[in-house]
């Protein structure tokens, strides 16, 4: 089905995440933070470090445990993993790790002829595997997907620091693409903030009024684990009504573009041109209206033999401009 893009339904817009910072910060936590103890969440977890969370927070997760990627996959078409609305993967290095033990174990040339790891060769599967994976959630899964990563402090040629994401190969740069929402997790005093617009120590991105520095609440005072889920909920109503707005202005444009189409039936002489330049210039026009009519009543005056002469602000025979 094919859609004007102010006709689009964002009401279960799905979304991609990257979680980053330092060992013990928290970042399994909010990725479960669904507000009902993660029930609508699968926790691939790849590092098997899910016990370090607080088992109140994990209690309804669903965590799938694997040690070889064909097992993920396989674990991928069960129910669970289909009633999810959130896949989380922990962490994204350790995916790599695992395809790169499904490249080396399935495709020949991912071996140099000494029977060692190729990584030119064999992180071109990594790369073409890990976009396919991600796809299938995304796309075809149609699920929220959230990568957490660690990160590592690297030192600058400046002596600035920078805090990037701990993967071998490209996934930790081209992971960015498809991302809507990239946080660094850090501590500012004694609380916790999810930072979503880039710094010049860490790479973030946010969009659909998700920007800044976001507080997460301190859980122990019984506050509920719903982070991510108010995240989502208030993403896409912005999206909803970013959407109303240009549907509004859409109404507009068409209205406008429709009217003057009428009007430049009646344009027949240079009176006539003026003058509908005139009532152009006092519509109320939206998005591109006002230049797409400009436009129409020029081609429409070269048909007469009219140029606009901008001594006189207006439209007179071609051959008497001054």
């Amino acid at each position: 089905m094919i859609q004007h893009g102010y006709e689009l339904d964002f009401s279960k817009q799905t979304f991609g995440v990257i979680l980053y910072g330092a060992p013990g910060i928290g970042k399994t936590t909010l990725a479960l933070s669904d507000g009902n103890m993660g029930a609508d969440t699968l926790l691939i977890d790849l590092e098997h470090g899910v016990g370090r969370t607080n088992p109140i927070h994990r209690m309804n997760a669903n965590v799938l445990s694997a040690s070889t990627y064909e097992e993920v996959l396989k674990d991928l078409e069960t129910d669970q993993a289909k009633a999810a609305k959130t896949i989380v993967i922990d962490t994204a290095g350790s995916l790599v790790d695992y395809l790169k033990d499904w490249a080396f174990r399935t495709k020949p040339d991912a071996k140099t002829k000494a029977g060692a790891w190729n990584p030119m060769r064999g992180f071109g599967h990594v790369k073409t595997e890990i976009e396919s994976f991600v796809n299938k959630i995304k796309t075809v899964m149609n699920k929220n997907v959230i990568f957490i990563f660690h990160c590592d402090e690297k030192t600058e040629n400046d002596g600035s620091t920078k805090q990037r994401l701990r993967c071998e190969g490209s996934f930790k740069n081209i992971v960015w693409t498809g991302i809507d929402f990239g946080a660094y997790i850090q501590m500012l005093g004694n609380k916790r903030w999810a930072c979503f617009s880039p710094e010049d120590e860490f790479f973030a991105k946010g969009c659909h009024g998700i920007h800044g520095h976001v507080e997460i609440p301190d859980l122990n005072s019984g506050v509920p684990n719903d982070f991510m889920a108010k995240l989502f909920d208030t993403a896409r109503k912005n999206m909803i009504q970013e959407n109303a707005a240009v549907a509004d202005q859409m109404e507009t444009y068409r209205k406008v573009i429709e009217g003057v189409k009428d009007m430049l039936e009646g344009v027949t002489d240079q009176d006539s041109a003026n003058a509908c330049m005139k009532a152009i210039a006092d519509m109320p026009h939206a998005l591109t209206s006002k230049k797409e009519c400009g436009m129409m009543l020029n081609q429409k005056c070269a048909s007469l033999g009219l140029k606009y002469e901008k001594a006189t602000a207006s439209y007179v025979p071609a051959g008497d401009q001054k």
